[in-house]
């Protein structure tokens, strides 16, 4: 999990920190749902996907402008290799990100199994 997390570098932060209070305050939705915690848990998953989305694309750039300023990696034979390894590093806030709003909306699916679908 550690070397997950420092795949995607310092914009895991941000992922994290935005998809564990959603994931959190899903929770709390789940546990006692009102129209006021579902509007704050569809503010924060729209907080939660921006983030995601710009700290993907983040770790694109990196790859993209890192691979081939760096003689070593540019000229190796093994050039391919290097990018599909960083593309799969720089997916990571991708996969951290959607799979807790995968988990926040689940628990606002219970929530709202709790409050009966028409009352929100």
């Amino acid at each position: 999990m550690l070397e997950f997390l420092a795949a995607g570098g310092f914009t895991m932060i941000p992922v994290l920190g935005f998809g564990l209070l959603t994931l959190a305050l899903a929770g709390v939705f789940a546990a006692r749902p009102s129209e006021r915690r579902y509007g704050t848990v569809r503010a924060l998953s729209a907080a939660t996907l921006f983030a995601t989305g710009s700290a993907t694309a983040a770790c694109f750039a990196a790859v993209m402008s890192k691979v081939p300023r760096t003689d070593a990696w540019a000229h190796s034979p093994d050039m391919p290799l290097l990018v599909m390894t960083g593309i799969g590093e720089a997916l990571t806030p991708a996969i951290m990100g959607l799979a807790l709003l995968t988990l926040t909306w689940l628990a606002v699916a219970l929530g709202w199994r709790r409050l009966g679908a028409g009352d929100v």
